[in-house]
């Protein structure tokens, strides 16, 4: 009965525009998964750090958490809802490019998640596409950093979709920043430290790519587009 039902609403949601399809298959996904979706127990006398939105990029030593149908994770969630992860068991927490696709009320649940199962003085590392960058470089009409942007993110680009394609305007990368890849909110750094402080996160600070205090957590990803638009910012709880 299952399948007859699967294979009837498919049918129906032939009908229906592309992006309305998958979202509807994602949400459907996500229900599914998450009615099943077993807790992460861990033992908070051991020393445990958290990729947070992973997606395939595990990082050793780190228990890689994404969307449950992700490729080679430890640990499957929904970043939406609560996680399924002990209060005050984890050491430090890595979250790179990922806050960026959940709107501001929802990025604001998974941060009071990150305090909530991080340990007293644990850390936590944020990386995010800085939209001050895009921003200022517009204001000041500042070509060259806007071909440079167009160098690495499309003509250099190794996914295939990007590399085809150019850039007509500055405006052009502020919408591709701000709305393509699923993008539900935009940050700098003071955006980024009022978030962080109204759930409870103390000692912000604005870092760079490859440095920061917690040096279990300076593992940013070693890419030149990623490096040239990102924000990286540490916190304590």
């Amino acid at each position: 009965m299952r399948r007859v039902i699967g294979i009837i609403l498919g049918k129906a949601l032939f009908f229906l525009p592309r992006n309305v399809r998958e979202d509807v298959f994602f949400e459907a996904a996500a229900w599914f998964h998450r009615r099943g979706a077993r807790p992460l127990r861990l033992d908070a006398k051991d020393p445990h750090f958290v990729n947070l939105g992973s997606g395939t990029r595990a990082i050793p030593g780190f228990i890689n958490i994404d969307f449950f149908t992700t490729p080679g994770i430890d640990y499957g969630a929904d970043l939406r809802y609560p996680l399924r992860i002990g209060t005050d068991t984890v050491d430090g927490i890595f979250c790179e490019h990922t806050l960026e696709h959940l709107n501001y009320r929802e990025a604001d649940a998974l941060l009071s998640e990150c305090w909530r199962i991080l340990k007293p003085g644990g850390a936590i590392r944020i990386v995010v596409p800085d939209l001050s960058l895009f921003l200022r470089n517009y204001c000041d009409g500042n070509r060259d950093w806007f071909r440079e942007w167009e160098r690495l993110m499309f003509r250099e680009s190794v996914v295939p979709e990007r590399s085809g394609r150019t850039l007509g305007s500055a405006l052009e990368a502020i919408s591709f920043v701000t709305q393509e890849y699923g993008h539900a909110s935009s940050w700098d750094f003071e955006t980024l430290r009022n978030h962080l402080e109204r759930r409870g996160f103390r000692d912000i600070e604005w870092t760079s790519f490859g440095k920061g205090r917690r040096e279990t957590l300076l593992v940013d990803l070693d890419a030149e587009d990623r490096k040239f638009v990102s924000l990286y910012v540490e916190a304590v709880k």
